[in-house]
């Protein structure tokens, strides 16, 4: 009998004992909570359309997606989602498209120990008038091609208004309100950013469907094309906007110089592997006037056309705000490291010219989001989108690491 009630108490001490293990291997469960917010049109006058469909996302810190949650807004524009995961060491954010046009709440942690998070999103009315629109910057970026001389541009678009400048997203080109000029002898004109027919080409240059919202540096333009080169040539520059300046970068060994009234040439900077680059900078332009620049000297003649090059950060490295502005397009290509470089390097009154990284930070987290919900949907290239989030992957992780270094 003694035996046999061992038996008992030693199998139901075994049973309790495999019941408790696991409990002690068990992580903590992770906290959950609602996250809520409001979201605001801020064009004066500007209502806020009922029943707006959201997204809220969250990411970890290397930027894995740990959540996408669909939710519905009020008719007043708030909204509330219940029973969130809650992770101090998580991003979140909410997102949402008015007319088209996606907008979005700044990419925000909890702070540590909360039980609620708050998130807002701007929103606004729409407008086909560029009136409030101004180049930030403009880089241009000369190197030789098989074919010619090749030229990038980029544009740092901002818009100091209180509506979103937006067109027909191209289906009349004659709506579409940002139009860029083109040498008239510009041949093989290609685009960054273009997979879904965002820009398209005009008889005197391309215009932009890509909608502009309101802020400073929140639009970007990257456009390559080549030209017929001869000794002397005129490269000329007639903005459609307020153009606060424009920097003309020629790596050493392309053969070229450039002279032009008002241009000033800097000193010429080491791209930091033993490479050079001259810099030229010009003042602001403004529209109905030219800016002539007369090129001169003996282009270098390639072997072949220059390769396209995917422009990575380092993750260690810290992140200038131009080089931020420059990471904020998505899968940024460039022709060769030169503009890379330079946009890292900017002297501190181009930095203080441009934009704050918080914004760049944001916009990088935005176009993630954008590239994951493509994927999901099946209109991006595999290759292509693990290209592109890596790339902004690390820029925004070098935000961070700077932001965290004070």
């Amino acid at each position: 009998m003694m035996m046999k009630r061992f038996c008992i108490v030693l199998l139901t001490l075994l049973l309790l004992w495999s019941t408790a293990v696991p409990l002690f291997a068990q992580e903590e469960p992770q906290p959950t909570g609602p996250v809520s917010g409001q979201i605001t049109n801020l064009t004066p006058g500007g209502t806020i359309p009922a029943g707006l469909e959201l997204m809220l996302h969250a990411w970890d810190r290397d930027f894995n997606e740990k959540l996408m949650i669909e939710g519905q807004a009020t008719a007043t524009g708030t909204f509330q989602f219940d029973d969130v995961l809650l992770n101090s060491d998580w991003l979140y954010a909410v997102m949402l498209t008015v007319d088209d046009v996606l907008y979005f709440s700044e990419p925000t942690s909890l702070p540590a120990g909360a039980p609620t998070l708050n998130l807002d999103v701007p929103i606004y009315d729409k407008t086909s008038s560029t009136a409030a629109v101004q180049v930030a910057r403009q880089h241009v970026f000369f190197d030789a091609a098989q074919d010619g001389l090749l030229v990038g541009e980029i544009y740092i678009l901002s818009n100091l208004g209180d509506r979103t400048v937006a067109g027909n997203n191209g289906e009349d080109t004659l709506l579409s309100p940002l139009q860029f000029n083109l040498p008239e002898a510009a041949q093989n004109v290609t685009f960054e950013g273009d997979e879904d027919g965002r820009y398209l080409l005009t008889p005197g240059g391309f215009v932009d469907t890509a909608p502009l919202r309101p802020g400073e540096g929140t639009g970007q333009v990257v456009v390559r094309y080549v030209l017929p080169y001869e000794d002397g040539m005129n490269y000329t520059l007639a903005p459609n906007w307020p153009n606060n300046g424009v920097n003309f970068l020629v790596p050493e060994g392309v053969g070229i110089t450039l002279t032009g009234d008002g241009l000033t040439a800097e000193e010429t900077r080491d791209m930091g592997d033993g490479r050079l680059v001259a810099v030229y900078n010009y003042g602001g332009i403004q529209p109905g006037e030219t800016l002539s620049l007369t090129l001169k000297g003996e282009l270098a003649v390639t072997a072949a056309s220059p390769t396209v090059e995917i422009i990575e950060a380092p993750e260690s490295a810290p992140i200038s705000k131009n080089w931020a502005i420059g990471g904020m397009i998505a899968g940024l290509l460039l022709i060769g490291t030169a503009v890379w470089w330079y946009l890292r390097s900017g002297t501190e009154d181009e930095e203080e010219a441009l934009m704050e990284p918080d914004s760049s930070f944001d916009e990088l987290v935005l176009q993630i989001a954008q590239l994951d919900a493509a994927r999901e949907q099946g209109n991006l290239d595999e290759t292509m989108y693990w290209q592109q989030r890596d790339n902004l992957r690390q820029q925004a992780q070098a935000i961070l690491a700077q932001a965290e270094a004070g």
